[in-house]
């Protein structure tokens, strides 16, 4: 388990941008808040974060995040995927730098569905295991042939990098980062709050990573 500052919470920025899948960001949200206030209060300052005020979300969702601060600098960084993602990586650069330099100075990052094609473009994911949405694999081999892909897992760990299977499967990631920083006992008591009765969260599909 990888201990907090008793005074301090770990800061969590979930990427948002035009066209991300609402799914993607949201259960990330939803279990890593609650995890941060009702079960272990004080361990998590989570926020929405995008490069402009107001977001359109997949099927017209409108998401008003904080505007990114270039400045700042999170623990623990969460990017979801959708079809906004490759338009991104195509045009909105600074964005990007941002993603560079946060991936590299946070404690943990997880991906969610195409979100990992965020990871591949910045050279974060190169000779490590990962996943995407099955529809994503192709995009996410040509950006960095040197990533082994672990079809058929609904996440991966390697490293301080967890990736995820489409959409759904960042849930089950996120109450597996709440494991590995809060312990198990924190994550149970998430997902019992939630009513989630899975297991894929604790299930043996993910790769020990490198420490």
């Amino acid at each position: 388990m990888q201990a907090r500052s008793e005074n301090h919470p770990l800061a969590v920025d979930i990427v948002l941008f035009d066209d991300v899948e609402v799914l993607d960001f949201a259960a990330p949200f939803e279990v890593l808040s609650l995890a941060g206030s009702r079960i272990v209060p004080g361990a998590f300052a989570v926020r929405v974060v995008a490069s402009k005020e107001q977001v359109v979300a997949r099927n017209g969702l409108v998401v008003r995040p904080t505007r990114l601060d270039a400045a700042a600098r999170p623990d623990v960084l969460v990017l979801p995927g959708g079809s906004g993602v490759e338009p991104v990586i195509a045009q909105d650069r600074a964005l990007m730098e941002w993603i560079g330099v946060a991936a590299k100075g946070a404690r943990w990052i997880l991906s969610v569905c195409s979100g990992a094609l965020f990871l591949a473009d910045r050279g974060l994911l190169r000779g490590r295991r990962a996943i995407t949405h099955a529809s994503d694999l192709e995009a996410l081999q040509r950006l960095d042939p040197s990533i082994a892909l672990k079809v058929g897992n609904r996440f991966v760990r390697d490293g301080n990098i967890v990736t995820s299977a489409g959409i759904s499967a960042g849930l089950d990631a996120s109450l597996f980062l709440v494991s590995e920083i809060l312990g198990a006992g924190a994550a149970e008591a998430t997902a019992k709050w939630l009513e989630y009765t899975s297991p894929d969260w604790k299930s043996p599909n993910i790769d020990g990573g490198r420490s």
